[in-house]
């Protein structure tokens, strides 16, 4: 078989057999490798990091352009029917959280010494967390909460201003640029999924690996 039609074969394939395969793929070179195949660190995180680099982004224009496009009566009913189900995401997110230390089985730590090992826990800041003093600051540090707060209140600012189309126009055209960008990371995903499994196969102990049993 040729290049020619290998590619033209692969890209008539799923994205979902793509990414199995390079899941099988990977599992295969890192027992095969070893320790070696730790050299695809850099691919994985390389990965990563596409993957994250459009996400604030998008999350951001997207919270600013589908608020700042509703009318008064539309985003009112949305606000209340979003807080009942908000509620309800958090209700569910706590039972899990309560349920998921159950689920799993108990591991003997060994303790060693760490530079912190003296300082206590940091205190947990509200006000930090969901209020952005610079949303730039929020942006650059991935304060998500921050951030979702910062675009929410540009989005519902231009609910009611009367020359708000020609901005929510560009907006939507630089969404659909990081959509473009996102959709390109994303046909990756196989070659990512296989350089971190490749450098897991190859770098787990045992006892690592009988860990992962409780998943």
């Amino acid at each position: 078989m040729s290049e020619n039609r290998i590619i033209s074969w692969l890209s008539s394939t799923s994205l979902t057999f793509r990414i199995v395969s390079g899941l099988v793929l990977g599992v295969l070179c890192g027992l095969f490798f070893g320790e070696k195949a730790a050299g695809l660190q850099w691919i994985a995180d390389a990965w990563i990091r596409l993957m994250q680099m459009t996400v604030l982004p998008y999350v951001t224009l997207s919270l600013i352009t589908g608020l700042g496009q509703l009318d008064s009566d539309l985003a009112k009913r949305l606000a209340i029917r979003g807080g009942i189900l908000m509620l309800l995401f958090w209700l569910i997110a706590f039972v899990v959280i309560a349920a998921m230390p159950l689920a799993l089985p108990a591991f003997e730590n060994a303790t060693f010494f760490s530079s912190t090992a003296g300082q206590g826990p940091q205190d947990f800041n509200p006000v930090e967390l969901y209020i952005p003093a610079n949303p730039f600051h929020s942006l650059a540090n991935t304060v998500i909460p921050a951030v979702v707060l910062f675009s929410t209140a540009i989005g519902i600012a231009l609910i009611n201003l009367p020359e708000k189309r020609t901005l929510l126009s560009t907006l939507n055209t630089f969404i659909e640029a990081v959509a473009r960008v996102t959709r390109f990371v994303v046909g990756l995903t196989p070659l990512g999924i296989f350089a971190i499994v490749s450098v897991a196969a190859g770098t787990m102990t045992g006892e690592q690996i009988a860990r992962l049993e409780a998943y």
